[in-house]
């Protein structure tokens, strides 16, 4: 019996490693939905929760993407309310504009939202880093400087890490809890890592899909 499970286990390693880059792809995109379906998402609100590891008390978080690169993340603490923007190479922060590693991270958030129809976009530009331990990892180079390393789970073709580096700084994220919305697959939980330390665990809610735009306030009188 033991025999016939490290068979069976080197047959998917070797059947994972015979896919084709396009091949993977494809997989990944019909597991998510569809190429068809995904192209039709202009926007992204996502409400949830998140724990970080370096203070105290959680935050409730709405990010809400708009678009390549658009990004609007706001964070309400106990204390306090973070409000991050990304639009293309512009970002603030509170207001305030942010620039190199910080702006950085920003613009790969802003990608990872864009996951897995980058696979798609920037199919030309991927490059296949091929398979160990059973997972196919797939760089997509984002510009000059940034980059996004995707981990996939040939069993299942879902995304199980992202990982962002920018300017000598790395990024991870690990997803579970896959849901459907819609028809297309979300992970609902994410794990954040910089530079290997553990950021924030993140949990949604709820995702919703072309959320109507939120009408600006009534002009004071």
């Amino acid at each position: 019996m033991r025999n016939l499970t490290i068979l069976a286990a080197l047959l998917v390693a070797a059947s994972a490693s015979a896919q084709s880059l396009d091949d993977v792809v494809s997989n990944v995109m019909k597991e998510y939905g569809g190429k068809a379906a995904w192209s039709k998402v202009t926007s992204l609100r996502e409400t949830g929760t998140v724990v970080p590891v370096m203070r105290k008390g959680d935050g409730k978080l709405t990010r809400t993407w708009t678009g390549p690169g658009k990004l609007n993340v706001e964070i309400i603490y106990p204390t306090e309310t973070e409000v991050r923007i990304v639009d293309g190479d512009h970002g603030t922060r509170n207001g305030k504009d942010v620039t190199g590693p910080s702006l950085d991270a920003m613009k790969l958030q802003a990608a990872r939202l864009e996951l897995p129809m980058l696979l798609a976009t920037k199919r030309a530009a991927l490059k296949d880093l091929g398979t160990k331990d059973g997972i196919r990892a797939i760089e997509i180079p984002l510009s000059e400087t940034l980059t996004l390393t995707l981990n996939v789970d040939p069993k299942t073709w879902h995304i199980l890490r992202s990982t962002g580096k920018a300017s000598g700084l790395e990024f991870v994220v690990d997803y579970s809890d896959f849901r459907r919305v819609g028809g297309l697959l979300f992970p609902f939980a994410e794990a954040g890592m910089a530079m290997g330390m553990p950021t924030a665990n993140t949990k949604f809610d709820a995702i919703v899909i072309n959320a109507p735009a939120t009408p600006p306030p009534p002009a004071a009188k």
